[in-house]
């Protein structure tokens, strides 16, 4: 059960990752229909790199913290 939890944080990470480097295609009027700003973009954005990729494998969702 263990590992298939990890397996599945492994996976949601590099979905997340996926996601993240997508950013970088998207125009403003389209980060405007999604209720983001600039400035969230960018921050987003910073994140998608390996030590991004790592800091989301090592973190651990709280019961209860939004995602």
């Amino acid at each position: 059960m263990l590992i298939i939890s990890l397996l599945t944080h492994v996976q949601y990470c590099i979905v997340r990752y996926q996601t993240r480097k997508a950013l970088a295609t998207v125009s403003a009027a389209q980060m405007q229909d999604m209720g983001l700003s600039h400035e969230a973009c960018q921050a987003e954005l910073s994140k998608a790199s390996i030590m991004g990729f790592v800091s989301n494998l090592t973190h651990t969702k709280r019961k209860g913290e939004a995602s």
